[in-house]
């Protein structure tokens, strides 16, 4: 398959115009302006990871790849080492661990990977491991550690501070008496306390009273 090709036939400019706007950090020139379902469908048809790297959205290809192909668990991680340092925005990032569904029937050995990335320096390398966290482990198991790390995690960067606010929201849905005591000690940073807050405040499945009581914990 020519990816580069196929990239090119399905590229919208209109899309492309709209699109930059939610990726400011990417430069225009590497967007072609392909939509994330027809990546998705795309990335499901690849044999190979052989493509290039210049765009934006062969990069997220990748991911794709990583996710969708039947791989064995080492190959994956492999090509891991390789991808994740190239992410350098969020939607790149999310896009791809939504797909990498194999991660939940290797969570343990998933997790000891995934150690390097949690005490990384390089933002979108933490964003990386804060949204696995929230899609793969907020579970019974993993519930106690994650919010530990979550909670203890001390950034300056926007997009590592936004994806805890958003890891912390989504677990207050399902542990709603493990995460409130976490807002109610007012220990994280006042962005991420006050994101997380307004997040939940979104939510569809919290309750109008809820909502009202975790305002007041604003700072």
């Amino acid at each position: 398959m020519d990816v580069r090709k196929e990239l090119l036939m399905l590229a919208d400019t209109q899309y492309r115009d709209f699109h930059k706007k939610l990726i400011p950090n990417v430069p225009e020139a590497r967007i072609l302006g392909v939509r994330i379902p027809q990546l998705r469908k795309l990335g499901k048809k690849l044999d190979k990871d052989d493509f290039a790297w210049d765009y934006y959205e062969e990069v997220m290809l990748h991911g794709f790849y990583i996710g969708y192909k039947k791989l064995d668990f080492e190959d994956r991680l492999t090509l891991l080492d390789e991808f994740i340092p190239r992410i350098d925005n969020w939607a790149v990032c999310d896009c791809a661990i939504a797909s990498m569904k194999f991660i939940e029937k290797s969570r343990k050995a998933f997790l000891d990977y995934l150690q390097t990335y949690m005490r990384s320096q390089k933002e979108y390398e933490l964003r990386f491991a804060v949204v696995v966290l929230m899609d793969y482990y907020l579970t019974d198991e993993y519930i106690d550690m994650s919010l530990a790390y979550l909670q203890g995690l001390q950034s300056d960067f926007y997009y590592v501070n936004m994806a805890v606010a958003w890891a912390l929201s989504v677990a207050f849905v399902r542990y709603r008496d493990r995460v409130l005591p976490i807002l109610e000690s007012r220990l994280l940073s006042r962005e991420v306390q006050n994101m997380t807050i307004g997040k939940i405040r979104d939510s569809l499945r919290v309750d109008k009273e809820t909502k009202q009581y975790v305002k007041s914990l604003r700072i």
